[in-house]
């Protein structure tokens, strides 16, 4: 009988030992899938709890844009103003991979201004970096429809392969938008990209 006593709790101990160790590892569970989640904006140019993007990241803009889903591009200097004051060199940065041969300081050339406020394809940070990086054409061929025409109506070149790092065209967009009139840019002013309908034929 004593025995019998004996073994009756020991499964009673175990039982409740298993019951407990399950319910355990349930709960870490959950927890390691909350932690592994991280906060992704909805690309509409105003959150800064976002996965991507992080200042000096020496990520080429081509393989960011392969990475990154559509509208999840965010610039790590949401504070353009302040940059164009601090660093002098932010205008060289535009230069040097060729923007002023076409589109001279900004003001305009052979190919629009950059200084008018005017976006032809939106103005988040997902849709700037993208067409910088991609070209109109590879823009396009992302899904994103263009809204509006200037005077000039070729496409814009990729530029991905001449603009080496990230962070390099991250700063190319800052000089971009510190030289548009004020409440143009995000979040005063935002113009999201307009993607094409499923299934749609892109645009020549």
């Amino acid at each position: 009988m004593r025995n019998l006593r004996g073994m009756l709790i020991a499964l009673v101990v175990l039982g409740g030992g298993i019951i407990g160790g399950g319910l355990w590892a349930s709960q870490a569970a959950d927890e390691a899938s909350s932690e592994a989640v991280s906060p992704v904006a909805a690309g509409d140019g105003t959150s800064t709890d976002t996965v991507c993007c992080k200042p000096g990241d020496q990520t080429p803009p081509l393989e960011l844009v392969k990475q990154v889903p559509l509208g999840d591009l965010h610039s790590p200097y949401p504070d353009y103003k302040k940059m164009a004051e601090d660093d002098p060199d932010l205008v060289k940065k535009f230069r040097l991979p060729g923007c002023n041969e076409c589109h001279g300081g900004g003001g305009g050339g052979i190919c629009p201004a950059l200084s008018q406020g005017v976006w032809f394809w939106g103005n988040t940070d997902d849709v700037l970096f993208r067409l910088i990086s991609l070209g109109s054409v590879g823009l396009e061929e992302q899904g994103v429809q263009r809204i509006s025409y200037g005077t000039v109506k070729a496409p814009m070149p990729a530029m991905g392969q001449v603009i080496k790092t990230s962070d390099q065209l991250w700063k190319i967009i800052a000089f971009i938008r510190s030289i548009n009139p004020p409440g143009t840019n995000p979040p005063e002013k935002v113009i999201p990209a307009r993607l094409k309908p499923t299934g749609a034929d892109s645009p020549n």
